[in-house]
């Protein structure tokens, strides 16, 4: 397998520029060609013109082209250029398929591809091209995700060099295509791909809850107008024009099947709504993010290591547009390394497109670096020396967004540490460290609002409390509270969704979803013998009594503890340390 890359001339023939891919291809060594064209230049009858006579010179019809907003060749940005990729294979089939008139019908589409994908014997890799920023790729990739696991899926959004660029298409010698996908799939026993995508954003601050949204429209977020996050956080005001580009850099993170997904800002309308690259669903929870540079970094150099095990003779990379913005002078820093590998093109994206190797999920990806490494047969047994990125390139204002991204990540891990530990400390009894009465009050309460289940209570009190306190003083009777507290933790664990909390004073209460009354019966009297059997700093020990109620529909939940409470006082009074089951009335 072998690239060639060119930076096409178009005041020059193909004869002149292509004849060594032509020669190549020729010699009788290689079984496909493919070639890619990336192009900042988008007038649509030369890029037309272009492919046709790349076709007829270099004698394929494998041809796919794609406008770009940065084209990639060995690593290093070209500004608004024409890149040719010819890629030859010595065993690997390569086949370009077109899907028409596809706004409307990507569901159906998804489903032919899906269809055609699984038809295809030993297919290692799809590659997909499509003015996706319009089409319902939600209801499309849900669809292609069906087909038979080990396929690799990637691709990118074509867009012009501008965050406000209005033209999004693909081409090929027919014409220009706004409305269409090509599919290029790669078959062949002996064909290795690995793909992967390198992000690097972190979230910024607390959740949000998407209220309302679908698709790609997102209109609520916490029941509030979705662009109020953006006013609120960013100053960045709803009327003013190229709003999104204000924004672009602080895309919505979230997680979906456990992994990182960005969203990136489109438009945020007047109403208050923003339309994004990628999809969201009501429910979901997100962030504001930023780009963190030495994190960025640090997912690139990951990358680059498993690369070089994997030891590709091909890289494609497709990158996000907004990466190119955020790294500005920068941003060829992160893409270099990667042809240190081996040979490497692509392109700078409007979007991306990868399959999760290990689910099988089909997804839509912004701001990410996609990297595909591709090789036929195995490894070659030669030493690959480590590749990392070099950012000692990053001085003065570079550097300097980089501690400050360092400042702002420390102290959102702090923040986040102590929001954690205020909501500990909102739903526990300080000194014992079970829930306090308002929060078993209300898992509780939520159980006994179930139906069709059985639930069962257990009310405990420590017997002769107050005598403790009095004979020996508060200490000890702090360290009695928290032994029969330790006692009540302990029993609970292995009851699935069980729980204590300390209803007030030396008294407690104890939740036991599914166990019916004899069970509880049984739980409570083991309970009373540990308690009993317990070493406590008392030379005459500690008992309990308990009253135990079973619920199986509850219309009044004061009744309910009610009847626990009359059980536990019988329990006191006919001589404490034992259990009391209550009797319904």
């Amino acid at each position: 397998m072998k690239q060639i890359l060119v930076e096409y001339n178009r005041d020059k023939s193909a004869a002149e520029q292509l004849g060594e891919i032509r020669e190549e291809f020729c010699s009788g060594e290689y079984k496909s060609l493919l070639i890619h064209i990336f192009s900042g230049i988008t007038d649509e009858s030369l890029l037309t013109g272009i492919a046709k006579e790349i076709e007829g010179f270099c004698q394929t019809g494998l041809v796919v082209g794609t406008i770009s907003a940065g084209e990639i060749k060995d690593g290093w940005v070209m500004s608004k250029g024409i890149l040719v990729s010819a890629m030859l294979f010595r065993e690997t089939e390569i086949q370009i398929h077109s899907f028409e008139a596809v706004l409307g019908r990507e569901a159906e589409v998804g489903t032919k591809i899906r269809e055609l994908l699984d038809s295809i014997s030993d297919l290692k890799a799809a590659e997909l091209f499509m003015p996706g920023t319009e089409m319902d790729t939600k209801e499309m990739f849900e669809r292609i995700s069906r087909c038979r696991k080990g396929i690799a899926i990637f691709g990118g959004y074509p867009g012009g060099t501008s965050l406000n660029s209005p033209e999004h298409f693909i081409f090929s010698s027919e014409g220009a295509l706004y409305d269409a996908l090509k599919v290029v799939t790669y078959a062949g026993k002996n064909l290795y791909v690995s793909t992967e995508k390198s992000i690097g954003w972190r979230a910024l601050g607390l959740p949000f809850k998407v209220t309302k949204g679908y698709g790609k429209d997102l209109e609520e977020i916490n029941d509030r107008p979705a662009a109020e996050v953006y006013e609120k956080f960013l100053r960045i005001d709803r009327k003013q024009h190229n709003n999104a580009e204000e924004a672009f850099e602080f895309p919505l993170l979230t997680r979906l099947n456990g992994d990182d997904m960005l969203r990136s800002v489109v438009h945020i309308r007047e109403d208050g709504s923003l339309r994004l690259h990628g999809f969201v669903t009501e429910g979901m929870d997100v962030f504001l993010s930023y780009g963190d540079p030495s994190r960025i970094v640090e997912t690139v150099n990951k990358r680059l290591e498993e690369l070089c095990e994997f030891r590709p003779e091909v890289i494609l990379l497709y990158s996000c547009i907004v990466r190119k913005t955020f790294w500005e002078d920068f941003v060829d820093m992160e893409m270099e390394p990667f042809a240190r590998i081996c040979s490497t093109s692509g392109f700078h994206t409007w979007g991306e497109i990868l399959r999760d190797a290990e689910t099988g999920v089909l997804s839509e990806n912004n701001i990410t670096l996609l990297s595909i490494g591709m090789r036929e047969g195995e490894p070659k047994d030669t030493d690959v020396k480590s590749v990392r990125v070099d950012d000692t390139v990053l001085q003065g204002q570079a550097s300097l967004l980089k501690r400050l991204t360092r400042l702002v990540y420390i102290t959102m891990e702090e923040l986040q540490k102590a929001r954690q530990q205020l909501a500990f400390m909102a739903e526990r009894d300080a000194l014992t460290g079970l829930f306090n009465r308002g929060k078993i009050e209300q898992l509780i309460n939520e159980r006994l609002d179930m139906h069709d289940c059985v639930t069962s209570l257990v009310m405990v009190d420590l017997d002769f409390f107050k005598r403790i306190n009095d004979t020996y003083g508060h200490d000890i009777g702090d360290t009695a509270l928290t032994n029969v507290s330790d006692i009540l933790a302990d029993s609970v664990k292995a009851l699935e969704g069980a729980c204590a909390g300390r209803w007030g004073g030396e008294e407690f209460l104890i939740l036991l979803p599914d166990v019916d009354e004899e069970a509880a019966m049984l739980y409570a009297e083991e309970l009373r013998k540990k308690v009993e059997g317990h070493c406590f700093p008392m030379p005459e020990g500690l008992t309990i009594s308990q009253g135990v109620v079973t619920v199986r529909e509850c219309h009044d939940r004061k009744h309910v503890y009610k009847m626990v409470d009359d059980a536990l006082y019988k329990s006191k009074i006919n001589g404490r340390n034992r259990v009391t089951k209550a009797e319904w009335s």
